[in-house]
């Protein structure tokens, strides 16, 4: 692609820590860090979807099994889903940790690309929501509907008032417009 810089795979290590720091940031202007060993959990003030648990930032040391179960009974006393996110080139034996404890752990993507897309379109306060799609392999699994929620929510918070969302009245061969049992929009 013309325009897109190429990342060297000696920039991979600076480029993770850049995506550590986000991850971290992004919470915390609308949650509250709590810490379990090497594990923040972002425990959301008022409305909207959960966080998942992460690695703590700069953390030393591993995550034990011991840190997920801690992490999960706050969960529970929270009402919110168990679940972690990390990435496996920061935190590698973090998986063997949440198995360890339980959890099943299902990667993603796993090859390195992304398994669903779209974008908005903000004109003043309105915005479309348009391309949303996942690959074959990663369909039937609700991701369209969370990229339109997150959408939908990123739009709100700048101000847009209305928002619709476009969808194409031919699709790809082998591609399918997925169904999910949830409210629209989201709140």
């Amino acid at each position: 692609m013309r325009g897109v810089p190429y990342l060297e795979l000696e920039d991979l290590p600076a480029l993770l820590e850049r995506l550590e720091h986000y991850y971290d940031a992004v919470p915390r202007s609308g949650a509250r860090p709590e810490n379990f060993g090497a594990l923040t959990l972002f425990v959301r003030a008022g409305q909207g979807w959960p966080f998942s648990a992460r690695p703590a930032l700069g953390r030393r040391g591993e995550v034990r099994a011991a840190d997920v179960h801690r992490v999960r009974l706050r969960q529970r006393e929270l009402g919110v889903p168990e679940s972690f996110e990390w990435v496996a080139e920061t935190a590698p034996a973090l998986q063997a940790a949440v198995e360890q404890a339980g959890l099943f752990v299902r990667a993603c993507p796993g090859d390195g690309g992304a398994l669903c897309a779209g974008q908005q379109q903000p004109v003043g306060k309105v915005s479309e929501i348009a391309g949303v799609g996942a690959l074959p392999a990663a369909r039937r699994r609700g991701l369209g509907l969370a990229v339109s929620a997150a959408l939908v929510a990123d739009a709100r918070s700048r101000g847009v008032e209305t928002v619709f969302l476009s969808a194409a009245t031919r699709m790809p061969p082998g591609s399918t417009l997925g169904s999910a049992s949830a409210p629209w929009p989201p709140h």
